[in-house]
Formats: structure tokens, C-alpha cells, sequence
């Protein structure tokens, strides 16, 4: 009977996807033809950006001319006609271009006519932009994309397009795709259509997040029965995790591996360590000091942003050349970072020191001999080493730190924090502790096989999961046709009772009052400011710290309203260290 239920749901479900097209195929031609024929007419606006077609020229090439694919790339190609594969392979192996040769047979045999890359958060999205723009025609969206695009020539009117996936190739947030799903914006309609008739990348995903994976799986349902393209590749994609992009399936094939073990990762060392202070040197970090002082090249990545800047004002007693790079910088101040390190650390740099959090593990194309990390999930992990010694094939050399909070191990982000209860850590953070021990010598073969290990089982959605995925298939079926009521901003990825991912409540907050402004000219005014001088900051850092904080109106507009947080004077925001909360700040 249950099954018979089942059953029926989803061909009620199938149906209405497919219901939805047909009306957004239409809607959408009609949206673009009005706004196209008004620019057109209008005798003061410049004509429409062009609609191109997506092209690819592979640029990589032997001595005599012919195309020099890599096994990940000849690997794509050969399986180019599978309506889902999933591929994996180590970084640094070609997967980029890959995924383009991928996406060029899609359109050749005309099961697509654009393509569009998925990443798993912002950053990862700006800096495959920016790797991809000088071989194919590509737009870049997400909430701060303008930032990266300030000098371009019809800035706004190129973000539209990004925003609605009309370049031939669009690079977004997996955030981005997931939301067009809810039918809550007219542009949503338009954005499903052009999903419909695209060739989709899924760049590497967060596998311990259960969250993004149920919101993966109802996207893959409705892909599937719109027969869209997808290519989900990755360096650690887990063999039990491919039920989540085969929906349907009690058998979904093994992903396509062409991974190695041409280097070797060594653990050197295993150091727990909780806080300290910076400026009392003890015995428990000496080995740190010493490491940074010997590798011409070292990249530190710290869990949270609180324990990288403390490493980071531990190493700036001893390097110069050294970078800090978190989630909290303003947009401009982040798009600084991200260029410094690619000077020190990028192939032929001129060598450095960088501490980065999570925000720095993917699309970052840097390289160095030695790293140190703070202990993360397995699938992290072989992220993070991707950047040993990428230039090279030499082996590289890792550091482990287990984060000590109150002598046992902390988690954060890696887990849950259950409201009046500490972090508790999540299972593949757990079993990652239980796998690598000292001395250890792994291959990129090694890390895929102990991901493996790690998520050995299906995966099986908590109730949170669930409750917010039955959330996402609720608002495709409320406003398949009818928007509701309710307005959303153009950069909203998250409904009232949906979530593209869980995140704790944030604060917007700029980050000096000298920067705020009694009047802002309209929205697009308010929000160009928010992104230049703002950062997200957790809502229990602004209960703990509220003295630091001011509340303050401001116009938007005509006769709106809003009210805006600002750091109080003097603020500890600064360009070197972003916004970090601690001893030295109070």
C-alpha cells in the first residue's frame, strides 16, 4: 500500500514538472521578447547583449596540432551520451576542462543548448569564473558577482543574464539552481525554462551536509524527467552517496574514476591544540613556529575563523609575507586576499605564508610543500591536500592539528549545535580521526578509498533534512504557476520555510559607521553597499558582543525604511585580520 503511495506521488509529481515546463517555456519566450523589443525601441538604451551559442575550443594541444586530452577529459568524452554520469578524479587533474569538452557534446548532438556550472559556494564560483573566461563565453552569478565584475561594460545587464542562465555558460552557486525551483520570483520561471534547455555541472559538493544532498536529490527528480544533461564530477565522490543523484534507482552505477596515486600526502605530524595566546610562545605550538619558519611556501587552514587569525597573529610574529583569508572580509577586501595569495602561492609565485579557513579548500589553483590542518571530514581533507605541491610531482608534507576545546576534541563546523548544548561533532568528522594516524603516507587512491570508507552507507537524511527537502517540494508545487504574494530580492536563495542550506541566523553588518549612509538612491544603491562594506556575522556572536553593534534608519528610496547594524567606533574591522571577535578586540 505504502509503495502504491509512493508510487503515486511521484508520478503526480513527474506530471506536474512537466506541466510547469510547458507554461515556463512559454512565459519565458514572452519575457525575453518584451524586454528584448522595449530595449530595442527605446531610442536612449543601447541594443541587447547578444544570445550566443555555447562554443568550446579545447586548448591544449600536442606538437602536432591534435588535441592533448588528459583520462579524465578522454574519459568525458567517451561517456559523453549517459543522460547522468559521475566522475571522479583527483584535483588538479583536468576536471575543468573536462566537464567544458562534456558540456560542447551536449550541445553538438543537441541535448542542450547552454551550460551551466554549480559550485558549492561563492568563492568557488568567482574563481572558476575567472579560470574559464578566456575560453568560453561565460557569465558569473551569485550575491556579490558585481563585485567581481566592477569594471565591466553594462555591469548590471550582464548580471541579468548570468542571473536568468542565457550565456552560453553560466557559473553559479548550486544555491542559484536549487532556488529557481520555488516558482517565488516571475524570474524564477524564466531561470526553470533555461535550466530545462542546459547542460548541468555539479562542481564538487559538501557530502557531510545532508541538507544540500536532500535538496540535491529533488533537483536531480525534476532534471530527470526534463531529461537535462547533468554531470556531477568531484575528487571524493562516495560510492554510496550516487543514490542522491540517481533518484529512482536501486542501483545507481559506480562513478566514472580516473584518479591516481602519483603523489604521496604524508601525515609528519599529529598536534592537538586548544586556545592559546599568541603572545606567549608555548612548548604545545613551538613545532608551528618552526614549521613556518622553515617552508619557503605553507598553507594553514584553520577550521574557524577565530582559530585562523590566532594562528595567523602567531606566524605574523615571524613572516612577512603572510595572508589571512576568512569569510569575513567585505567583498572588496576578500577579491584583495584572494589576489595576494595567488601572487605568493600560484605557479611561479613569489612564495608565502597563507592561513585560510573553508573558504579557501576548492577553485583556489595554489600550490605548496608543506601544509597544516585542523582535522575536517576525509572528503575535506582531500580537497585541502590538492594544493600540496600541485605544481609538482613531488610528495608533499602535512601537519594535522586536532582542535581542542576544554581537552576534547571541537568540532565546529562539523556537526550540530543543539540550542543550550555544545558542538557535538558529526560522524564523518569522527571517523576521519579514527583513520589517519601519524607516520601515514597516502596517495590521492588512498584518500578516495578512506572517503569511501568513511561514508560506507547510504545515505539516510535526518529529520531536519527531510522536513526541509518535503519544504522545497512543496514550494514547486504551490507556485508552479502563481507566485505568491510575498516579495523576494533577486539575490534570496531561502524561502520562510525553505533553505537551500541550514546556516545559523546571520547579521548583515557594516563593518564602520562612517560607511553608512542617511540615504541610499534606491535598492540597487542600498545593496552595492551592503556587499562593498558588510559581512555576515553569526547572531550569537552579535548577542555576545551586542556593545560593539549600533542600530541606525536609513532611507532607501522614497519614503522606505530599513534599519542597518554598523560596528561601533573604533571598530575592530581591518583589512588585515577582517572582523574577529576575541580578548583582543574587547
Amino acid at each position: 500500500m505504502r509503495e502504491q503511495q509512493r508510487s503515486g506521488r511521484h508520478e503526480d509529481f513527474s506530471a506536474l514538472v512537466r506541466q510547469r515546463y510547458e507554461y515556463d517555456v512559454v512565459r519565458a519566450l514572452l519575457q525575453l521578447a518584451d524586454r528584448r523589443a522595449s530595449q530595442i525601441e527605446s531610442p536612449e538604451a543601447p541594443d541587447p547583449l547578444p544570445l550566443r551559442p555555447f562554443r568550446y575550443h579545447f586548448p591544449y594541444t600536442d606538437e602536432d596540432g591534435a588535441p592533448s586530452y588528459r583520462p579524465v577529459q578522454e574519459a568525458a568524452l567517451e561517456h559523453a551520451d549517459e543522460p547522468t554520469l559521475a566522475l571522479r578524479s583527483e584535483t588538479g587533474s583536468g576536471k575543468t576542462a573536462a566537464s567544458l569538452l562534456w558540456a560542447r557534446e551536449q550541445v553538438r548532438n543537441q541535448r542542450a543548448r547552454r551550460a551551466i556550472i554549480a559550485l558549492p559556494t561563492r568563492f568557488t564560483a568567482s574563481s572558476l569564473a575567472a579560470d574559464t573566461e578566456t575560453h568560453v563565453t561565460s557569465g558569473l552569478y551569485h550575491s556579490s558577482a558585481w563585485q567581481h565584475l566592477s569594471d565591466a561594460d553594462r555591469l548590471f545587464e550582464r548580471l541579468s543574464m548570468a542571473r536568468q542562465f542565457l550565456y552560453p555558460l553560466t557559473v553559479t552557486t548550486i544555491d542559484q539552481v536549487l532556488a529557481c525551483l520555488t516558482g517565488r520570483r516571475e524570474e524564477d520561471h524564466l531561470r526553470f525554462a533555461n535550466l530545462a534547455h542546459s547542460a548541468l555541472i555539479i562542481d564538487e559538493c559538501d557530502f557531510y551536509d545532508d541538507v544540500v544532498q536532500a535538496n540535491i536529490e529533488t533537483m536531480m527528480s525534476v532534471l530527470r524527467e526534463l531529461e537535462v544533461p547533468v554531470l556531477v564530477m568531484s575528487a571524493t565522490l562516495p560510492d554510496e552517496h550516487l543514490s542522491v543523484y540517481f533518484p529512482g534507482r536501486d542501483d545507481p552505477p559506480s562513478p566514472l574514476d580516473t584518479t591516481t596515486a602519483d603523489t604521496t600526502v604524508e601525515i609528519a605530524s599529529i598536534h592537538g591544540v586548544g586556545e592559546f595566546d599568541q603572545d606567549e610562545e608555548g612548548a604545545d605550538i613551538d613545532w608551528l613556529i618552526d614549521t613556518a619558519r622553515d617552508a619557503s611556501r605553507l598553507i594553514v587552514y584553520a577550521n574557524t575563523v577565530d582559530r585562523a587569525a590566532a594562528y595567523y597573529r602567531l606566524l605574523a610574529r615571524h613572516r612577512d609575507d603572510l595572508v589571512l583569508y576568512h569569510s569575513r572580509f567585505t567583498e572588496p577586501h576578500k577579491a584583495d586576499k584572494e589576489r595576494a595569495i595567488r601572487s605568493m602561492l600560484g605557479d611561479g609565485g613569489s612564495d608565502g605564508v597563507a592561513v585560510m579557513t573553508q573558504i579557501g579548500e576548492m577553485s583556489l589553483n595554489v600550490s605548496a610543500p608543506v601544509m597544516v590542518s585542523e582535522l575536517c571530514p576525509i572528503d575535506r581533507l582531500a580537497q585541502r591536500t590538492g594544493r600540496l605541491s600541485r605544481f609538482t610531482d613531488t610528495d608533499g608534507t602535512l601537519h594535522l592539528i586536532r582542535p581542542l576545546g576544554d581537552g576534547t576534541l571541537y568540532p565546529a563546523p562539523y556537526g550540530t549545535l543543539p540550542p543550550g548544548e555544545g558542538w557535538q561533532a558529526s560522524d564523518a568528522l569522527l571517523q576521519t580521526d579514527e583513520e589517519l594516524q601519524e607516520g601515514q603516507r597516502l596517495t590521492k587512491l588512498d584518500l578516495k578509498e578512506r572517503t569511501n570508507a568513511v561514508y560506507n552507507e547510504p545515505l539516510s537524511f535526518s529529520d531536519q533534512a527531510e522536513r526541509n527537502q518535503e519544504a522545497l517540494r512543496q514550494e514547486f508545487r504551490q507556485h508552479w504557476l502563481i507566485r505568491p504574494q510575498t516579495t523576494q530580492d533577486e539575490d534570496e536563495t531561502d524561502t520562510a520555510r525553505w533553505q537551500s542550506r541550514i546556516i545559523g541566523p546571520q547579521v548583515e553588518v557594516f563593518v564602520s559607521e562612517d560607511h553608512v549612509q542617511d540615504q541610499y538612491e534606491g535598492y540597487r544603491a542600498y545593496q552595492q553597499a551592503t556587499t562593498q562594506y558588510a559581512v555576515s556575522v553569526p547572531s550569537y556572536r552579535y548577542d555576545q558582543y551586542s556593545d560593539r553593534f549600533v542600530t541606525q534608519e536609513v532611507e532607501v528610496g522614497t519614503d522606505n525604511i530599513e534599519q542597518v547594524v554598523a560596528l561601533t567606533e573604533p571598530s575592530p574591522y581591518d583589512q588585515d585580520t577582517g572582523l574577529v571577535f576575541s580578548q583582543d578586540t574587547d
